[in-house]
């Protein structure tokens, strides 16, 4: 069976499980894969084309020194043309700065010159061995031209994912606080409270700005009707005191005492619906003292005892010690409404439990009835305002008892609840 319990007071979402830190990391995922790609398929490519070009320009001095001989090919081109000493070496100068290019084929800085040459070896038709250079110095400006290219493409992908990051970071600090502030408005009713509106220019500022209108509206939409229930309660409890004192000065009889209690209770449900009025708007904590809960609850159970006794009705309590700050005064009309409603709602010979538990950080008092309960769909509305069920039409009441207990519960911060017990109802404060 599904119950009924009060949502858990959720915290800021954690940037790491919001949306934004989800859809940022697929974007780095996504981003990071297309550089990585970018930057080999530049290498790549423009490595190859460096290769393919620096072979083709020495296979042409190659074929021109086949064709023309050494000496007629070192007028026509600017190459370089080093014959490799006997046992196969080459000169000092020009080894101490050789590396490797490819198979075959090398790459240097001629020492009096600021370029670069590609050489192969070449045996020539008599045997002996030829170093054939080429000036490669435009061609390996731009492959490193190239490579610097995909350097900085790679560099500005991650610039990218790095403001993707700032940018998700700003819409779930935004979002948090416009949730943290609806969340206070929430928990303390205050619909005083607005979000901060920090810039115009952005989304999350732009909503903030349309939210703060709502809840101007829903403020002084809230603040007329709850001015308009408090001046029917001021103006129809003079009269009623006047009426009441009419009345007591007639002769009594049974139709005099019937509109006695008739008066009473129009007046009870008067300043019980000013007294919530009170608590839900002034939120005065001048009263709060360090209180021992356990004793509030055993001087509840004492002042209704001989009440259930009298109905052969057993309260089954489980206390334990649990001090907090609170207006104590105010919690025993809370327990005292709650246990009055189970023992009103109980039938003769059964048993009514009060139990304490404490979770660590709030303490829990449930109060367990086995009567007829309520229906399911009903158990959200028993804490409004006159609001009372097709039962508990028939017995007296005004329907203001549970809407004071949780307009109490709420001053100290707390939750109240209810639950099915099948059979009964389980009326749940947390504190």
């Amino acid at each position: 069976m599904v119950q009924d319990t009060p949502s858990p007071t959720h915290s800021s979402r954690r940037y790491v499980k919001s949306s934004s830190f989800v859809m940022a990391l697929l974007f780095t995922v996504l981003c990071g894969a297309a550089a990585t790609s970018l930057g080999f398929f530049i290498n790549y490519f423009t490595k190859g084309h460096f290769v393919h070009s620096t072979e083709s320009l020495l296979e042409t001095q190659i074929a021109y020194v086949d064709a023309l001989g050494v000496d007629q090919a070192r007028l026509n081109t600017d190459g370089e043309y080093v014959f490799l000493t006997a046992d196969g070496t080459l000169p000092d100068s020009i080894e101490s700065k050789i590396t490797v290019l490819t198979e075959g084929i090398i790459v240097y800085q001629a020492p009096e010159k600021e370029k670069h040459f590609a050489a192969k070896v070449h045996r020539l038709a008599d045997g002996r061995r030829l170093l054939v250079s080429t000036d490669i110095t435009d061609v390996s400006n731009d492959f490193r031209f190239m490579q610097w290219l995909g350097l900085g493409s790679i560099v500005f992908v991650m610039l990218v994912v790095f403001v993707s990051y700032i940018i998700s970071i700003f819409v779930v600090t935004g979002t948090n606080e416009i949730a943290g502030t609806a969340r206070d408005i929430i928990k303390t009713g205050d619909l005083s409270r607005r979000i901060e509106v920090k810039s115009g220019w952005d989304d999350l500022s732009n909503m903030a700005s349309v939210l703060n209108l709502l809840l101007d509206r829903i403020e002084v939409l809230m603040q007329g009707v709850k001015q308009v229930s408090d001046n029917i309660a001021h103006d129809l409890r003079r009269p009623l005191t006047r009426l009441r004192n009419h009345i007591e000065s007639l002769d009594s009889s049974a139709e005099h005492d019937e509109l006695l209690r008739e008066v009473d209770q129009l007046m009870t449900t008067f300043n019980a619906l000013l007294r919530i009025s009170r608590i839900e708007q002034e939120k005065q904590r001048s009263r709060f003292r360090e209180t021992e809960l356990s004793d509030i609850l055993r001087d509840v159970i004492e002042l209704y005892e001989p009440v259930a006794e009298d109905r052969q009705i057993h309260i089954n309590s489980a206390l334990m010690s649990y001090s907090l700050n609170a207006d104590r005064d105010l919690l025993f009309q809370v327990y005292a409404n709650i246990l009055d409603n189970a023992i009103k709602y109980t039938p003769d010979n059964s048993t009514i439990k009060l139990k304490m538990q404490h979770d660590g950080t709030k303490i829990t008092v449930s109060v367990e009835d086995n009567g007829q309960g309520v229906e399911e769909s009903e158990l959200n509305r028993i804490f409004d305002r006159f609001y009372r069920s097709d039962e508990a039409r028939h017995s007296p009441g005004n329907g203001l008892g549970l809407a004071l207990v949780k307009a109490v519960i709420e001053l100290h911060d707390g939750e109240v609840w209810a639950e099915q017990a099948d059979p009964g109802l389980r009326i749940i404060t947390r504190l």
